[in-house]
């Protein structure tokens, strides 16, 4: 199966999947339809695909039929439910050698007959260096538990309501965010970079930089201005990827404060239909205004005033950030694919991976830092400093992504100065016990 990309005639991007037969299959496509579309951005409906291209494989490998067993009523036991919830916590590649791997042993795997005890022992066996983040496999599982339980409602209405089938798969999903009991770990697998790696990725970036791997001087410009409002900002691709530059049709999304100079920028929730990118950059936060300073300003007025004009055809593009290919007779909006590889680039040449959303946690790891020193100087509190974090994030007041980055910090700053009282007592341990004859002052 594969998804296609569609832009209709008013403008709006959408996906449809096709089927091995080049046909859409009925189902997966009414189902996101009715239930994402016209909700949800243009990319989280392709990802909603992109989870039901994968039961569908999931149940051709587990020889479940899910359409039929949901019109004739046979609904989804809870050890099947199970299986489902364990191969979406894999990537595809680790997932396929695994069914390969029961498909060669001739082993039926999760036929489940409570008579025979061995066939209940057929579960999935696979190395966990193939699972992926828990978000990922939450957001797997919930789109299946939706779209199964959406089935049962469509064909076989009778008996759906009596059916507890997408509440089971729920209730089975993974934490979405790290456990916040008592037991969780922190162990700093959080995509962040340190301090240290992001002044040298800054330094990489630098247009006058030995390191520097962009030969044009136009596109090292473009992107020492791209990774430093992800370092400045903290924002998602396709925030930074809307933003606008003056024309005839909408203003500059770049403002100056006729005061006192200083200048911000707006980073725009509202779909923009005219958006011709196959992959439309789409926000998934609240619209808002961050603050931009003077020395990221000097790099924005540079690019754009001497550099974004050497791209034939920029005059007709609103948006800030386009190609310089200077072998087409014009250049288009800079696509999100090319934001991947402008980074995929960077890590090539720093020998770790970088990417626009650590840069996101690298921020939040920064703001944690400055709100626990303007706290103790008592500049502000920390629920003021927490709703601060909120609204340039750009999450609302019931998110918790804002909890989440908050205690990330908690923990970590606990972790320290726990480590810091024992190395210091340690040191004292070190030098008194175990010199019997010494006098020891109580």
């Amino acid at each position: 199966m594969k998804i296609k990309r569609l832009e209709l005639s008013n403008g709006e991007k959408y996906s449809i999947l096709l089927g091995d037969d080049g046909m859409p299959p009925l189902h997966e496509n009414l189902f996101v339809t009715v239930t994402y579309r016209g909700t949800r951005t243009s990319n989280t409906c392709y990802k909603a695909f992109e989870h039901l291209r994968l039961l569908n494989e999931i149940c051709g490998a587990l020889q479940i039929d899910l359409v039929d067993r949901c019109q004739t009523g046979d609904f989804l036991q809870k050890h099947e439910l199970r299986q489902l919830k364990r191969a979406a916590t894999f990537d595809v590649k680790s997932m396929r050698e695994m069914f390969a791997e029961h498909k060669a042993s001739n082993v039926l795997p999760f036929k489940f007959n409570p008579k025979k005890l061995e066939s209940a022992r057929a579960v999935i066996e696979i190395d966990e260096e193939g699972t992926l983040s828990p978000h990922t496999a939450y957001n797997r599982v919930t789109t299946f538990a939706h779209y199964i339980g959406w089935l049962e409602d469509e064909l076989c209405p009778s008996k759906a309501e009596d059916s507890n089938t997408q509440e089971m798969l729920l209730a089975m999903r993974p934490d979405r965010l790290p456990s916040s009991n008592e037991s969780a770990v922190d162990w700093d697998d959080w995509s962040s970079l340190t301090r240290a790696q992001v002044l040298e990725v800054l330094d990489v970036v630098e247009p006058n930089s030995t390191r520097n791997p962009w030969k044009g001087e136009s596109l090292r410009y473009r992107n020492e201005l791209i990774v430093n409002m992800f370092e400045a900002f903290g924002c998602r691709r396709g925030e930074l990827m809307k933003i606008r530059v003056k024309t005839d049709n909408n203003p500059s999304d770049i403002l100056t404060n006729p005061k006192n100079g200083r200048r911000a920028v707006r980073l725009r929730s509202k779909v923009d239909k005219d958006d011709n990118r196959t992959d439309r950059p789409e926000a998934k936060t609240i619209g808002r205004i961050v603050p931009m300073d003077s020395r990221l300003a000097k790099m924005y007025d540079n690019y754009l005033v001497n550099h974004r004009p050497n791209a034939t055809g920029s005059e007709h593009i609103p948006n800030l950030f386009v190609t310089h290919n200077h072998k087409k007779a014009s250049n288009s909006r800079l696509s999100l694919n090319q934001v991947n590889k402008i980074f995929r680039q960077i890590s090539k040449v720093v020998g770790y991976w970088v990417h626009p959303h650590a840069l996101r946690h690298t921020w939040n790891d920064r703001f944690s830092e400055a709100a626990d020193q303007r706290i103790a100087e008592k500049k502000t509190t920390e629920t003021k400093s927490e709703a601060d974090r909120q609204k340039l994030m750009g999450w609302s007041e019931n998110s918790r992504m804002a909890k989440h980055y908050a205690k990330r910090h908690t923990d970590k700053r606990a972790m320290e100065i726990g480590l810091d009282m024992q190395e210091k007592s340690s040191e004292l341990i070190g030098e008194i016990v175990g010199g019997h004859d010494n006098d020891i002052d109580m």
